[in-house]
């Protein structure tokens, strides 16, 4: 097998084309529940769209469904239940701390991990027909980290009905609990992602990735005063000529 060939055929691809980085969910066969190595794999295109400094990072995927979220059945040889969850943790924290601005676009199911990661991207474009949910009780497992980042996203209360019961949402409803940003027709999905990512593309960067880290910052209560820093931070950009790579504080 060549390097493209399995490049081809790899669960998770990663492709970079200018300030976007995007990547696809390849294992259309599985629903695209993700193994330990594909795992693995959309870390790596997370820390690649880091590395790159893309302005965005676009989640999509291959076939009819999004992802169902980890595959439960596999025990990966010489790995730890320990080493394997703690891949959750690396890949929400990259997710969560890319400084661009992350798009996720789903089709089909978004399961467990897989609505994870739409609930946790900055923008989430999802089908009329899409189904999401945190279905990990269902499966005799208790979804801690879930309950740990979900309710700042959602809510206590929606939080506690989607893993107590586990239950599947529809794209309606979870637009309605803040899982995802808008709905459109599935037909309309790609070139509805397609003009979203283009407008995003040509809107100031400098102005995107600053309120991308203040919005981050604000959330977690690592801004002292809102208002006043809201006008400084905007005040110093602006005097600065609008860098496209804004000097805000760490945090």
């Amino acid at each position: 097998m060549t390097a493209a060939t399995a490049a081809a055929s790899a669960p998770v691809r990663v492709a970079h084309d200018g300030p976007v980085t995007t990547v696809t969910f390849a294992a259309p066969e599985r629903a695209n529940a993700l193994t330990y190595a594909a795992m693995q794999q959309f870390i790596a295109g997370l820390r690649a769209a880091h590395e790159q400094d893309s302005l965005l990072l676009v989640i999509r995927a291959e076939g009819d469904d999004f992802c169902v979220g980890r595959d439960q059945k596999e025990k990966p040889a010489g790995v730890t239940r320990a080493q394997s969850l703690g891949l959750i943790l690396e890949a929400n924290a990259l997710l969560r701390g890319f400084p661009g601005i992350s798009v996720s676009v789903i089709r089909g199911r978004a399961l467990g991990f897989g609505s994870g990661i739409a609930v946790q991207s900055d923008l989430t474009l999802a089908a009329d027909t899409a189904t999401l949910g945190f279905d990990e009780i269902r499966h005799g497992l208790a979804p801690l980290v879930v309950a740990e980042y979900l309710p700042g996203l959602v809510g206590h209360r929606a939080t506690a009905d989607l893993i107590y019961t586990g239950r599947d949402v529809t794209a309606d409803e979870a637009l309605r609990i803040g899982l995802v940003s808008r709905i459109v027709p599935e037909p309309d999905l790609e070139d509805e992602a397609r003009q979203l990512c283009a407008g995003l593309v040509a809107s100031e960067h400098g102005a995107l990735r600053l309120m991308k880290s203040y919005s981050t910052r604000l959330r977690a209560g690592a801004v002292a005063d809102p208002q006043v820093s809201a006008i400084a931070e905007l005040d110093a950009w602006l005097t600065a000529g609008r860098p496209g790579h804004p000097d805000v504080p760490a945090g």
